[in-house]
């Protein structure tokens, strides 16, 4: 009766927490990477990471123009996917969704499709090893964040948890997907506009140095828990996007940003490539989408990238 309740109340959620005339946004994030290499020079070293989470979320002006956005509920199973051990012979998935079957059917497609994306990871695979949470029903507090009229990201609490669905007992493996969600906002805390806001935007335009070695650690310090100990990202220099502005979808305004720096940050992985794009309304500079993607690799052409997106969702009214 009490798993009834649960499912009655995760259905009845998205309506109780998005009031009518609230545009909803989706915030979500997918990093990706892997490396092969060999410990001492003699053990070999496999390591296979993935992870996506998304939340939808409810926006409200304040009065002092920025904007407050809160939880009004999870659109798709969050996961975590990676191997185990320095050989990578154990793959574990770590997934939550809010209906049983639908976390089901989602592991098992999510299991189907990895060893065509990773080939060279999955065929050392032994042992695949599935980790179910649910998500305690939460209301708008449980993630909350504001964006001021700068587009600086502020104020951000994340109680937003899953819970094993075998507690209590622990599965050992870092399941921080709704905190690493919010850490990684602060990769858009730098200014894409070259003036104040509703300004008019020149041709191209260099953005302000930039540095995301707090950020990095932070994010990676939530992903896996010997980073703390063993690990310290340090970007050896800083560097600047190149804006410009983009034909949009009709009636908005596209900034694009973008860099190849080549900066060193650990152990011979660099920051390869940085893209920022900015969507604004153009009769009220109202945002619609804004995101960041960052590729990290080797020489080797070993790591992987990150991407965060924040996008308005259009609804069946605005449509109309």
């Amino acid at each position: 009766m009490k798993k009834f309740r649960r499912i009655i109340l995760l259905f009845l959620l998205p309506a109780v927490l998005c009031p009518a005339g609230a545009p909803t946004y989706r915030l979500q994030y997918r990093i990706c990477g892997g490396a092969i290499s060999r410990l001492l020079l003699v053990f070999p070293l496999r390591i296979y990471y993935e992870a996506m989470a998304a939340v939808d979320l409810t926006a409200r002006p304040l009065p002092d123009g920025s904007t407050r956005f809160s939880f009004a509920g999870l659109p798709t199973p969050a996961y975590v996917l990676r191997t185990l051990g320095f050989a990578g012979k154990t793959l574990a998935l770590l997934s939550v969704d809010d209906h049983d079957s639908n976390g089901q059917s989602f592991a098992a497609d999510l299991l189907a499709q990895w060893p065509k994306k990773a080939p060279e990871f999955a065929e050392r695979v032994k042992t695949i090893k599935k980790f179910p949470y649910f998500l305690e029903a939460g209301g708008p507090e449980s993630f909350v964040f504001e964006r001021d009229a700068s587009g600086s990201y502020k104020n951000g609490s994340v109680k937003l948890q899953p819970r094993y669905r075998h507690h209590p007992a622990k599965t050992g493996i870092y399941f921080n997907v709704f905190p690493t969600l919010g850490e990684l906002l602060g990769l858009l805390n730098h200014r894409y506009a070259p003036g104040p806001a509703g300004g008019r935007f020149p041709a191209k335009w260099t953005g302000e140095e930039l540095d995301f070695s707090p950020d990095l650690n932070r994010a990676a310090e939530l992903m896996e828990k010997v980073v703390k100990s063993m690990v310290t990202i340090q970007q050896k220099f800083p560097f600047r996007l190149n804006f410009h502005v983009s034909p949009g979808p009709p009636g908005g305004i596209e900034i694009c940003g973008e860099a190849f720096p080549d900066v060193p940050l650990w152990k011979g992985f660099m920051i390869r490539e940085v893209f920022r794009k900015v969507r604004l309304r153009a009769e009220d500079r109202a945002l619609l989408a804004d995101e960041i993607w960052v590729g990290i690799r080797n020489g080797k052409g070993q790591g992987g990238y990150g991407h965060l997106q924040l996008k308005r969702i259009e609804t069946t009214e605005e449509k109309q």
